[in-house]
Order: structure tokens, then sequence, then C-alpha cells
């Protein structure tokens, strides 16, 4: 009688593990704001985590919710040697959010949910990460990079989206956009970056 409840409880252990890691892995269309911020940046950037000692990165979190909101982080101003890393998670309709940064080591991160969104960043410098996330319709990206070895993201999920990104700068390791929606518009110009409005 033991030999045969020891080999069945191990199957429905084992059962019981790969439901629970089949229902972690939610598609992104069924994650929230908090959740989504958290896989696109990792839990370290996320509101209420705190920057480790080592760390020198000029840091600014913000997370907005609700309608109409405007979310600015400004890192132009920076201490030697020291890189920046900007996150702004907005969740509702009509919201804008930017982000502009010089320097060495930037990271910008902006994850909107909802209609009507805008985000809007400018980064000059090197070694540049760069990761948007709308999901939502008529939202629309308007990104200006005038940096070398950057890396960027952008994912728009919803109809009626729009990308556009000028850049300049060399040794781009990769970048990559995925546009999930009807009447979608990608514009991606090399060598144009002007001022941001």
């Amino acid at each position: 009688m033991k030999k045969t409840l020891i080999p069945g409880l191990f199957v429905l252990l084992c059962l019981g593990s790969t439901l629970t890691q089949a229902q972690s892995k939610k598609d992104k269309e069924d994650l929230s704001t908090g959740e989504l911020l958290v896989q696109t940046t990792g839990s370290e950037l996320a509101p209420g985590s705190e920057p480790g000692a080592a760390q020198s990165l000029n840091r600014a979190v913000l997370a907005q919710d609700g309608i109409g909101n405007r979310g600015t982080i400004d890192q132009r101003l920076l201490g030697a040697g020291r890189g920046n890393a900007a996150t702004i998670a907005q969740d509702g309709n009509g919201n804008a959010a930017a982000i502009l940064q010089n320097g060495f080591g930037n990271r910008t991160t902006i994850v909107q949910l909802g209609n009507n969104n805008t985000a809007a960043s400018e980064i000059n410098g090197r070694n540049t990460e760069s990761d948007i996330l709308q999901k939502g319709n008529n939202n629309r990206v308007d990104q200006r990079l005038n940096v070398d070895d950057r890396r960027y993201s952008v994912e728009q999920m919803g109809n009626n989206n729009q990308l556009v990104q000028r850049e300049n700068g060399s040794h781009t390791p990769g970048y990559g956009v995925s546009m999930k929606g009807e009447g979608i518009r990608v514009i991606v110009e090399q060598g144009k970056v002007s001022a941001m409005p």
C-alpha cells in the first residue's frame, strides 16, 4: 500500500508544480501595470525598491494611476562617472510620459496601460538601454536617441498605435520592435536627431 501511495503523491506534486509554472508565465496582455513593470525592468527598478549600496546611478521612479497624468523625469545634469536610471509607469487613459537623459550608462523604462497615451524620450550619451511598453489603443512613442552602444526595445499592443524613432550614433548591438494590432505606423530614421519639443 505504501509503495502505491508514494509514486501517486510524486505524480500529483509534479502536476501541481507544472500547473503553477504555467500560471506564473502569464501573457503580457494579461498583466497589471506593476507586473509589467517588474517583468520589463526587473524588480530592482520597481517602485518601493531600494538601490544597492554599490550602485552609483541617478535613479528616479514615477508611478501614476488615473486619467490625464503628466510625468517627466529630467536627468541631464549628472555627477562625474554616474549613470541614469529612469522608470515611469502609468495606468489609465490620456497620460503622457517623458524622460530626458544625458550621460554614460543610461537606462530608460516606460510602461503604459490604457488608451491615448504618449511616451517620449530623448537620450544622449553612451551605453544606453531603453525599454518602452504600451498596452492599449491610439498610443504613441516618440524616441530620440543620440547615443553610441545602445540597446532598445519598443513593444505596443493595441490598434492605431504609432512609433517614431529618430537615432544617431554607432555600435548598436541590437534593438527590437514589436507591434500587435491594426492600423499601426512605424517610422525609424537614422541620422535625424533633433531637440525634443
